[in-house]
């Protein structure tokens, strides 16, 4: 699994290359290239990927039901990560504006552009469905838990679930996998003349949003990077401590070990790309959450080999 693992992280490096390369270039730019392929990817191909995968790998209510009861584990863990992370903010004394940008990365990891495209090269598409019990629970947390806490931190007065943030909870990629569950609920599937382009679209999915990290990486101000305190720390908890955490938990749950290991590595990602959106328009602090999601997204190629190793031995 470690040899898979780093042909999987050299895959990726290809793709991201690729993506580096398009955002370098003047006609990629000036046609708006990475925010039309953000767009593209979180509007249509994850929503596809996500309806499609539901479809085909979980299709039948039994199936369903086998994921839906793994739902307490992710919320488990991602609970004691939030609360490891207000604590040690706390106690760190990290204040405002970058208090939430801390306990953000500690607790939410990028599912959907890293996550999937890793598990599904080790594990095969039946790792997808068993993943988006955990992209779920991370997707609702952070779009009240998480986004709350970005928002106090710029002063911004909320209540957790407020209009705004329910309406941003309901994403395309959620949507996607929320269709795809009523759909198997009442035992339908799409006709061949809409199955075909869906799979074919989220397909897509997987190397366009590497190409997409390659063009967040490009445009990161490196220039920036200083070594700091809290950015060691940040790190340490990132992937070190929440993983092993996550490691804890899963091995002692009587569950499948498919659902072990893809839990665990989903745990290790690197921060969302999102924080860096939610940073700036909370009024948080947005360069340091930038830094992070680039940081983090640059070790985790390192770090992706060495959770497979330990996923080989324990899990």
């Amino acid at each position: 699994m470690v040899a898979q693992a780093i042909q999987s992280v050299i895959s990726m490096l290809i793709l991201m290359l690729i993506g580096a390369w398009l955002a370098g270039k003047d006609w990629f730019r000036k046609s708006g290239g990475t925010g039309l392929l953000s767009k593209l990817i979180v509007n249509v191909l994850v929503p596809l990927y996500m309806l499609n995968n539901v479809l085909t790998k979980v299709g039948t209510r039994q199936k369903l039901w086998e994921i839906v009861v793994c739902l307490p584990l992710p919320m488990i863990t991602i609970f004691i990560s939030l609360a490891l992370g207000i604590w040690m903010a706390g106690r760190l004394g990290i204040h405002a504006p970058r208090r939430g940008v801390f306990i953000n990365v500690m607790t939410f990891t990028n599912c959907v552009l890293v996550g999937f495209p890793i598990i599904i090269s080790l594990f095969g598409e039946e790792a997808a469905a068993v993943g988006m019990v955990y992209y779920m629970v991370n997707t609702i947390c952070f779009w009240t838990i998480g986004v709350q806490l970005l928002r106090e931190d710029g002063g911004q007065k909320s209540s957790l679930f407020s209009k705004a943030g329910l309406k941003k909870l309901l994403s395309p990629p959620l949507l996607g996998f929320l269709l795809g569950v009523v759909l198997v609920i009442l035992g339908l599937s799409l006709p061949a003349v809409l199955a075909n382009p869906v799979s074919q679209l989220g397909g897509c999915a997987t190397p366009m949003a590497m190409m997409f990290v390659g063009c967040i990486l490009r445009d990161a101000d490196w220039s920036k990077l200083k070594i700091s305190r809290d950015l060691l720390l940040v790190l340490l908890f990132r992937f070190i401590v929440c993983p092993a955490l996550m490691l804890g938990v899963v091995y002692v749950m009587p569950l499948p070990a498919l659902n072990k290991q893809v839990f665990f590595l989903l745990s290790s990602m690197p921060a969302m790309t999102q924080l860096s959106v939610m940073s700036k328009e909370s009024g948080s602090d947005v360069e340091f959450a930038s830094l992070l999601i680039a940081v983090t997204t640059v070790l985790s190629i390192f770090m992706i080999p060495v959770y497979a190793w330990i996923v080989t031995l324990v899990l």
